[in-house]
């Protein structure tokens, strides 16, 4: 069965894409705490939570000076985001990078690295010529699900560092893929809040705007 998730549109937390443009513009709809979590559907669905793929910087800060290893910032970056998803419930049904890390191990002929997957068609920035994913992406997504009950996986591409009006904040690029059809169905970005520091609060608060799509935090 298909997912069909809502559009998110402006800039705070998420922008998204449709996966078929209509030729007329896109509705637009603003999330905030008050409104239904716009990813909310996923939260009866089994999904795989991939590793956060890549780290970029084009911040004026020199936040990268204080980042001394770029993956173990991205797992702790998967950490913060298993965590997040935890509080709102959703561990008994998805799994989530460490999961997927064990699995694979537990299964070496797959040959799949998590971690490094192939990723580049669907970074920021990139314009792929249809919603259609190309192979190696495809097959190794399809590899990754191959293991569960999942036929759709979450994939944060690409955390970017940026500055804004003389403060760092985080933007996370995130696409729903269905891995069976090797089809994306929705792509968004997130932003955490503007910080004029560096700190693990940075990490944190972009997991947690992540999870508001799909469930609301805890009470």
């Amino acid at each position: 069965m298909a997912i069909t998730v809502a559009m998110v549109a402006g800039g705070h937390p998420a922008t998204g894409q449709q996966p078929h443009p209509a030729p007329a513009a896109p509705p637009q709809a603003q999330h905030h705490p008050a409104a239904r979590p716009p990813l909310e559907v996923l939260a009866q669905q089994t999904i795989l939570v991939l590793p956060v793929q890549y780290l970029t910087f084009a911040d004026s800060l020199n936040w990268s000076a204080q980042i001394p290893s770029i993956p173990a910032y991205l797992h702790t970056l998967d950490d913060e985001l298993t965590f997040a998803f935890g509080e709102r419930g959703l561990k008994k049904r998805w799994v989530f990078a460490d999961g997927i890390a064990r699995s694979m191990k537990r299964n070496p002929l797959i040959g799949i690295d998590p971690y490094a997957l192939d990723a580049a068609q669907v970074r920021i920035d990139s314009k792929p010529d249809d919603w259609q994913l190309h192979d190696p992406l495809a097959s190794q997504l399809r590899s990754l699900i191959a293991l569960s009950d999942a036929r759709y996986v979450l994939l944060p591409v690409e955390l970017r560092l940026t500055s804004v009006h003389g403060q760092g904040q985080a933007k996370l690029h995130v696409v729903l893929i269905d891995a069976r059809q090797a089809q994306l169905q929705w792509a968004g970005d997130i932003f955490g809040a503007p910080m004029p520091h560096f700190t693990p609060a940075v990490a944190a608060d972009i997991a947690s705007r992540f999870a508001d799509l799909v469930a609301p935090p805890p009470h």
